[in-house]
C-alpha cells in the first residue's frame, strides 16, 4: 500500500513537472503589458460605459482614474503614451473617423480606433489619410 501511494505521489509530481515546463519558443511569451490592439479593444468599452453612464467624455488622463480598474489595458495604454486618444469624443454610431491609435501608427503602421467602436490595423500610409478626430494645430 506505501509502495502505491509513493508511486502516486512520484507519478503526480512528474505529471505536474513536465505539465508546467512550457515552452521554450520565445514569440509565445507575453511581455505583461496589454498589446495596442487589446489596450484600443478596451478603450472602446470604457468609451462605451461613459456613454451608457450619460458621463461627459473624458477630457484627460486623470478623469480615468475612477474607472481605470474596469478597464486596465486602455488606461495602461494611455498612462504610458503607447495609445494616442483624442479627448472630448466619446463613440459615434457609423462615424468612420480615427478616435484613438496606437503611436506607433504614423510611422510603422498599427492599429486604430474608429468612431463606431471598431478596431481595425492601418498602414502608415492609410493613417495619414484616413479622416481623424485629431484637434486642429
Amino acid at each position: 500500500m506505501q509502495r502505491r501511494l509513493f508511486a502516486l505521489i512520484a507519478f503526480s509530481f512528474m505529471a505536474t513537472m513536465i505539465g508546467c515546463s512550457g515552452s521554450s519558443d520565445s514569440s509565445k511569451t507575453g511581455t505583461g503589458s496589454p498589446t495596442g490592439k487589446e489596450g484600443l479593444e478596451d478603450l472602446a468599452r470604457m468609451l462605451k460605459h461613459f456613454e451608457d453612464n450619460k458621463l461627459k467624455a473624458p477630457a484627460k488622463l486623470n478623469s480615468l482614474e475612477s474607472v481605470e480598474p474596469l478597464f486596465p489595458a486602455a488606461y495602461v495604454g494611455l498612462a504610458q503614451g503607447e495609445i494616442v486618444y483624442f479627448w472630448n469624443n466619446l463613440l459615434t454610431p457609423g462615424g468612420t473617423a480615427v478616435l484613438a491609435h496606437e503611436k506607433k501608427v504614423e510611422t510603422t503602421g498599427g492599429f486604430v480606433l474608429l468612431q463606431d467602436g471598431t478596431v481595425k490595423s492601418m498602414t502608415a500610409e492609410e493613417f495619414k489619410t484616413a479622416p481623424s478626430l485629431a484637434p486642429k494645430k
